[in-house]
């Protein structure tokens, strides 16, 4: 979807941003980290269906985070400025419930989404998470609001890797994005880790103005340090390819880079 679609207000709630990096947070009574990625627009990925269950009832996390471009669907949303987002999740059992709130960094744009999230586990090695996703945004005095729903698949093959499909739909566009990702995990010590993931999109009638099909692929490094027990400070940096990018045909198109970009951030456990 383009940013005209995906964006929407909020109202002067400074706040700082979010696109895929990927954060491990200790659990309360064991020292075994759970994976959460957090996404644009708040899509927090919760990649532990039953991390509360090793944790307490409910767990509450916040997110800090600037990025150097806001990335939505391998498009550069704001021309090359950086984005700074705020987000909270809200975890009791299989429930998340997680506020984001973001304003473009040197432009007038700025975004809130809610989204709500339930996990279960369907094999042993397979987790599904269905959710629902509010998005009100603001740019240049125009208010947009959009209504979402996604379902994503995490599969661990053997605690080697794992492979993650994402799909989500947007009410307003009429349309389905999909992404499909292999990810690594490699655990230094007991503080730092390093996350490698290669991403395809494909989109669908979600991208109105854009072409439909592969859109991009993409490739992430993440490192996460645990400064302590209740706070974690992580970084990553992308390279985003554009694929059959035609903007002669396609205005949507225009946005769609070849490009580097990165982002830094905190996340603290109450």
């Amino acid at each position: 979807m383009s940013l005209s679609k995906k964006n929407t207000i909020f109202s002067i709630i400074t706040a700082m941003i979010c696109l895929t990096s990927t954060v491990i947070a200790k659990t309360v009574n064991n020292n075994v980290p759970r994976d959460v990625e957090i996404g644009v627009g708040g899509d927090i990925k919760i990649e532990d269906v039953y991390r509360a269950k090793l944790e307490e009832i409910y767990e509450w996390h916040a997110h800090l985070h600037f990025e150097s471009r806001y990335i939505t669907e391998g498009r550069d949303n704001l021309s090359g400025k950086g984005i700074a987002s705020l987000s909270s999740e809200f975890n009791y059992k299989e429930i998340s419930i997680i506020p984001w709130v973001a304003r473009g960094i040197n432009t007038d744009y700025t975004e809130v989404n809610l989204n709500l999230v339930y996990g279960t586990k369907l094999l042993e090695n397979l987790q599904v998470f269905a959710g629902y996703n509010s998005i009100l945004s603001r740019e240049a005095n125009i208010n947009s609001h959009d209504d979402e729903i996604t379902l994503d698949l995490a599969y661990f093959h053997k605690k080697r890797f794992q492979i993650l499909g994402s799909v989500y739909y947007s009410f307003d566009a009429s349309g389905v994005f999909t992404n499909i990702a292999l990810k690594k995990k490699y655990r230094l010590n007991n503080a730092l880790s390093i996350n490698l993931k290669a991403i395809l999109g494909v989109n669908s009638g979600y991208v109105t103005d854009g072409h439909d099909g592969i859109n991009y692929a993409q490739f992430r490094a993440n490192f996460n340090y645990l400064i302590m027990k209740e706070l974690e400070l992580y970084a990553y940096t992308g390279y985003s390819l554009a694929v059959n990018r035609d903007n002669i045909r396609y205005t949507g198109d225009e946005l769609l880079k070849n490009m580097f970009w990165g982002g830094i951030g905190l996340s603290y456990r109450f």
